[in-house]
């Protein structure tokens, strides 16, 4: 018995931190652009599927409660959507509300939105999007895929219907990732200037 209640309460714990983490990124106190939800149009999520072992790319579109989902396997998927885009769907509405999204009015005023009126407690709808650029059956590509649809649509671009060559997208994911990490190299070898506050103490 006390075995079953302890798993319960580290269970309990694990739900209460990852609430803790989805509300904080919702704020945007954890998420590398520094950037709240309620101050961005859209949201890039990659989303691995973990019983195919597959990335695909959700893209939250607020101010239309939607998600368009990008997978460059879907002339195989199935009819219905992964558990974990309907996992998203469920529970964006629960954690924008508990962060306090809708009252904000910087940008947008939320409250405002018709596509939010008296409809917090459904779920976002979902759409994935068709005549996208497909991996090859077999291939490994997912993830350079998912990095190759967002760099597209970030700039405002339609993702292409063919033509993502995979060879071409890897190499250009090592070269991000090692200029990354040159980057944050010179940032820790920079010399740091140190300033006085009090003026008269320097000669």
């Amino acid at each position: 018995m006390n075995n079953a209640y302890n798993r319960y309460c580290q269970q309990q714990s694990e739900v209460s931190r990852n609430e803790e983490c989805l509300i904080n990124i919702i704020k945007g106190f954890t998420i590398p652009a520094g950037l709240p939800w309620h101050l961005v149009d859209e949201v890039y999520i990659p989303i691995n599927c973990g019983d195919d072992f597959h990335w695909v790319l959700a893209v939250v579109v607020l101010k239309e409660r939607h998600i368009r989902v990008y997978d460059s396997m879907s002339r195989r998927r199935r009819s219905r959507p992964s558990s974990e885009i309907q996992k998203l769907a469920k529970i964006l509405p629960t954690y924008l509300d508990m962060s306090g999204f809708l009252d904000q009015k910087v940008h947008t005023d939320w409250s405002t939105i018709e596509a939010y009126r008296d409809k917090m407690a459904n779920p976002f709808d979902v759409q994935y999007v068709d005549g996208i650029a497909q991996q090859t059956i077999g291939s490994l590509d997912c993830s350079s895929f998912v990095a190759a649809y967002a760099e597209y649509l970030s700039d405002g671009l339609q993702v292409p219907n063919d033509g993502l060559d995979a060879k071409l997208l890897r190499k250009d994911m090592l070269l991000f990732y090692e200029n990354m990490e040159k980057q944050k190299l010179r940032s820790r070898t920079q010399p740091t200037l140190n300033i006085h506050d009090d003026q008269s103490q320097i000669p």
